[in-house]
């Protein structure tokens, strides 16, 4: 009876580490996460069109076969029932589980081991460097590429099961996100080469066998994505790979050094939290600690692994920031290499002596720091959030409002974030505004007065953030738009632009009506 109240507790127990992880999200009413809150605003949309005359003078659906609307077809359904508010932290919540459940889903079956040591380094993961740039559909479809290659490793034996239904998963992994999905072939691909490096006898004809298996998942994807593609270069949709924003605007020295220090900033802050100081200190700190348990013996590799490890350390060596129109590719390899040393770690069965035991307390002790040091510095944004709302009630609805955050173009720097506050016009105050809103890559899009104001100020403007916000501002108010909301307008070294009134103000923020 002991024995299986322990077997029942320690199941129990990642449940627990997970509840207690999501500390960070009840600390703030808006999380501060980049572009995340754009996404929840197209979700309201798509679930409020057809019974809103306001939001169809300025968006229309577009449903349709896309490799990247999984939080889409999920999060449209939530925003129907449940408020903006929240609704977003509902979702995020729900990609996190789907992410920690997927890894140690299948690092339960590559090891056949249940490891909370491998749940607590999980954790701060959770709040990673990608999380916080607001990239909900990629983050879903890399929990879900761990869920279905850990059932493709359990079951590949029976291939008459396996491979109908992991064709179906890796569909619905497209479908989710066409980067996630190129993730779940490197895993079990690389898992496959794993295999026959492990197995007593080698003979090539079953690796060929068991890698055409594999691929025999990619046909439908590979065909679907061979006719988006030759779609979108027709029409001249895919531009060509972007590679960094200007200097000036970038906060990164000029040339070869400006590009190092800008690629080591995800490897560095995978496990995103208050400043780059802390971020590499405490990575340093859990590294340290877990090379101690390798080194003590407490800690493995599993076999198999060596190619999945290999495969993922060079994902991160990738160059190109965008392609295909998914952008930043770089930057979010270092998670997935993270998730895959974590999934692959095997605890060597035996009694822990007491420095072991100080190693796995370091850790623990670690990665509640960085939980509450999250839930600390997105508790700021309580204080902005009560600000915007102040500002947000003064914007008669329906009228074409631009949100301008005032700093730096990376969300790395010092600069608080205002990303958020632009898309919560339209979900939470009638407003209508920009979104990511392509046809070609989310099932949504701009029209009437609003597409022409986005599109005029765009081609002026065609930057991410601009240099001269006197100029941007004054061209956003001649392209059509009606309010401009200003966060971080503390941080103006300018004057407001002639063609607008000062209509409300806070400590962060500024409210602009248009001059006609």
């Amino acid at each position: 009876m002991r024995m299986m109240t322990e077997v029942n507790s320690r199941r129990w127990l990642p449940v627990g580490l997970f509840a207690a992880a999501m500390l960070p999200l009840f600390a703030t009413p808006v999380l501060p996460l980049i572009d995340f809150y754009n996404h929840l605003a197209r979700f309201f949309v798509l679930s409020h069109i057809d019974a809103s005359p306001v939001l169809q003078d300025f968006y229309r659906s577009h449903w349709t076969l896309l490799p990247d609307i999984g939080v889409d077809v999920l999060g449209t359904p939530v925003l129907a029932i449940v408020p903006p508010m929240i609704a977003g932290h509902i979702i995020v919540m729900g990609i996190m589980a789907v992410i920690y459940s997927g890894v140690l889903y299948f690092h339960h079956a590559v090891t056949g081991q249940r490891s909370i040591l491998v749940a607590l380094l999980l954790l701060p993961l959770l709040y990673s460097y990608i999380l916080n740039w607001g990239f909900a559909n990629f983050l879903l479809g890399l929990g879900f590429s761990f869920w279905a290659a850990g059932w493709w490793f359990l079951n590949r034996s029976r291939p008459f099961l396996a491979v109908p239904i992991s064709c179906v998963s890796a569909i619905l992994i497209f479908l989710t996100h066409g980067l996630a999905f190129a993730l779940y072939g490197i895993l079990v691909a690389s898992l496959e080469i794993g295999r026959f490096v492990c197995a007593p006898v080698h003979r090539p004809l079953d690796l060929v066998r068991s890698l055409c298996l594999t691929a025999i998942q990619a046909i439908i994807p590979f065909a679907f994505l061979a006719y988006w593609l030759t779609a979108s270069a027709q029409a001249g949709h895919i531009a060509p790979p972007q590679t960094f924003l200007p200097q000036e605007l970038t906060g990164y020295p000029p040339g070869l050094t400006g590009r190092i220090l800008r690629r080591l900033v995800p490897i560095l802050r995978v496990e995103e939290g208050p400043s780059y100081l802390f971020d590499v200190a405490t990575l340093f700190v859990q590294a340290l600690a877990v090379g101690f348990l390798f080194v003590m013996g407490r800690l493995k590799i599993a076999s198999l692994a060596w190619p999945l490890l290999i495969a993922a350390a060079l994902t991160v060596g990738i160059g190109a920031p965008t392609l295909f129109g998914v952008s930043y590719i770089t930057d979010r390899m270092p998670l997935f290499a993270l998730l895959c040393f974590l999934s692959v770690l095997t605890v060597r069965p035996g009694k822990w002596i007491f420095a072991s035991k100080i190693a796995l307390g370091v850790i623990a002790v670690t990665v509640a720091i960085r939980l509450v040091a999250v839930a600390t510095s997105w508790h700021a944004y309580s204080a902005d959030y009560r600000e915007f709302q102040t500002v947000a009630k003064a914007i008669p609805r329906g009228s074409l409002t631009l949100g301008v955050g005032v700093g730096a173009a990376f969300h790395e720097t010092n600069v608080p974030r205002c990303e958020m506050f632009g898309p919560l016009l339209v979900a939470s105050y009638g407003q209508a505004g920009p979104l990511f809103a392509d046809p070609k890559q989310q099932p949504l899009g701009l029209t009437g007065r609003l597409k022409a104001a986005v599109d005029s100020l765009h081609a002026s403007h065609p930057m991410e953030r601009p240099a001269d916000y006197a100029a941007y501002m004054t061209d956003a108010v001649a392209a059509g738009f009606d309010y401009l909301l200003v966060c971080n307008a503390e941080r103006l070294t300018q004057p407001y632009p002639g063609n607008t009134d000062l209509v409300a103000q806070t400590s962060h923020f500024a409210l602009l009506r248009a001059k006609r």
